[in-house]
């Protein structure tokens, strides 16, 4: 079996308040894994560090925020269609890489409603969208639906909470917090995590 182990490069700000941000609003699968990452770091107990959290509207406002130095440290999962764009930004350095299950994911409608494929609004963040056809009962198909894209799990569980929408593919800890129902599971989702940081600014002499 093969082994592997990748250090966390990041130094601790002599502050020693380290900033993290991921994707919000609260109940993200991204949020789930930044609360792993931290008890990871509160374990180490390195140098004491205060860890103070921040959540966006989008990973494109993330990378922003780590471009202006509003947070110390971006955490992204591998299933953002743009990842690249992280990966590539010559500012930025990878700091960590780490292995997190999402929390488990289903397909989710408001309790004081009626279950209905045909006709009805979903929506979902565009990654787990392929898990649709394995959330549906056998005789209905995605097409019998509309289906409209928002940023995150937990902004598509508050859209059905709000009326705004029928079902919502989301995860337990977004339909726990909007008070919603499973209609179908599906479970979690083995994931892995990036966790960058800005490269400090070199010095010419």
């Amino acid at each position: 079996m093969f082994k592997f182990q990748i250090e966390f490069k990041y130094s601790v700000p002599i502050s020693k308040t380290l900033t993290l941000g991921t994707l919000g609003p609260s109940g993200t699968s991204s949020e789930a894994a930044l609360k792993y990452l931290i008890s990871q770091i509160e374990q180490e107990k390195i140098k004491e560090i205060n860890v103070l959290v921040k959540l966006f509207d989008s990973f494109i406002d993330l990378q922003q925020a780590l471009k202006n130095e509003q947070v110390d440290l971006a955490l992204v999962p591998h299933a953002y269609e743009r990842i690249n764009e992280f990966y590539m930004q010559p500012k930025f350095d990878l700091g960590f890489i780490f292995v997190c299950p999402t929390p488990v994911y289903g397909l989710a409608k408001r309790k004081d409603q009626e279950f209905k494929v045909i006709g009805s609004k979903i929506v979902t963040h565009p990654a787990p969208l392929p898990l649709l056809s394995e959330l549906l009962p056998l005789q209905y198909s995605p097409q019998e639906m509309t289906v409209e894209l928002v940023n995150s799990t937990s902004v598509a569980a508050k859209q059905v909470h709000q009326g705004l929408a029928d079902l919502a593919i989301t995860n337990e800890k977004a339909r726990q917090y909007y008070d919603l129902e499973f209609v179908s599971i599906y479970g979690t989702i083995p994931m892995s995590w990036s966790v960058f940081y800005k490269k400090p600014a070199v010095a010419y002499v």
